[in-house]
């Protein structure tokens, strides 16, 4: 839980106590790859620090998956407007990988909120965060072409393309898995 710790601490006002007192609250959970932390349909009730792993958002469209978010190592991730609402998600979140989380329950939360006002910046900052990837990731949809796309990804994220198959990299993107082979080919005979 060190690394959830640490995280806390690049939030201004950060002190020990703050941390102490989630302590109680939180909890440790393994999602193996290709295992859900959340199924589309259900109610989100917590809401995950990413401790090791890696784990996708994604909705369907039309019967077709669509990528919206790819969740990593020491960021939080939740069906945020199921978690607000406490209505059932049109997100699924899944495993890429075995991934090790600190989960954090809405009702716990809730109650660091009223207890200090630090977690309250956490909710706000996390939240402003969230949208700005959100609206990031929506302009890099619509400004850039399907080659452009990969390549940003090629050229900003080789990571990414390492840890994820190519089938959820394609709906990330938003194109057909066929479609990203044949980008992929032609970079690499360029």
């Amino acid at each position: 839980m060190d690394a959830f710790n640490k995280y806390l601490q690049q939030f201004p006002h950060y002190t020990p106590s703050v941390y102490e007192n989630a302590y109680p609250f939180l909890s440790e959970k393994t999602v193996g790859s290709g295992n859900f932390l959340l199924q589309q349909g259900k109610i989100s009730r917590s809401i995950a620090f990413i401790e090791k792993g890696l784990l996708r958002q994604y909705y369907l469209n039309d019967g077709k998956e669509v990528t919206n978010c790819f969740c990593r190592e020491n960021t939080i991730t939740t069906s945020y407007k199921s978690l607000i609402t406490q209505q059932e998600s049109d997100i699924a979140i899944q495993a890429v990988e075995e991934s090790k989380l600190i989960i954090l329950s809405y009702d716990s939360l809730q109650k660091l909120f009223n207890k200090d006002l630090f977690w309250q910046q956490v909710g706000r900052l996390t939240a402003e965060n969230e949208f700005i990837t959100s609206e990031s990731h929506n302009r890099f949809l619509r400004d850039l072409s399907a080659t452009d796309r990969y390549l940003h990804i090629l050229n900003n994220d080789k990571e990414l393309l390492q840890r994820v198959p190519l089938n959820h990299l394609a709906t990330y993107l938003q194109i057909a898995p066929e479609t990203l082979s044949r980008i992929r080919n032609k970079i690499m005979r360029t």
